[in-house]
């Protein structure tokens, strides 16, 4: 894994042999920009994370409560690993990252599984706890990417 991004490598690469260009230039200095924030965000994730699913794992045990006890460590570990991933997205602000590590991998599993609408509540959940429990900031960055989860379970579904 490389900790830069897909767009600033991409940039490097296109500009070997040359200088960047302003442009190119004025994408390095957003990043560097709004990386004070999105460190904050992660650190703010990373410290609330098993709280965040606890409050979604709970949501879907009302719900669904055979669920639970049949699969709620596998729902844990997606959960949070999804989670997890999509703050390191967030911090190197790469949503292809996310949809290559994530989306891919949750698109497969899900497939095998066929519990689609159920994993839909789960990551609603889940998004919900975020938009409750933590900043505006954090709830505002990490949109996107459950955003995409959601999308993707959403598609199955129908």
């Amino acid at each position: 894994m490389y900790a830069i991004n897909n767009q600033l490598s991409q940039q490097c690469i296109e500009a070997d042999g040359r200088y960047l260009d302003a442009v190119e230039i004025r994408t390095f200095e957003k990043f560097a920009e709004s990386y004070q924030t999105r460190l904050q965000v992660y650190q703010e994730v990373q410290q609330n994370s098993d709280a965040l699913v606890l409050g979604a794992l709970k949501k879907l045990s009302r719900r669904h409560p055979e669920l639970i006890r049949k699969s709620g460590k596998r729902c844990h570990y997606d959960l949070s690993s999804t989670l997890r991933y999509a703050a390191l997205s967030m911090l190197r602000d790469d949503v292809r990252f996310f949809d290559e590590t994530v989306i891919i991998w949750l698109d497969t599993v899900l497939v095998a599984h066929r519990k689609y609408s159920k994993c839909t509540e789960a990551y609603t959940f889940l998004a919900e706890e975020i938009a409750h429990q933590l900043s505006h900031d954090a709830a505002h960055l990490l949109q996107p990417y459950m955003d995409s989860v959601i999308q993707l379970l959403d598609s199955h579904v129908k």
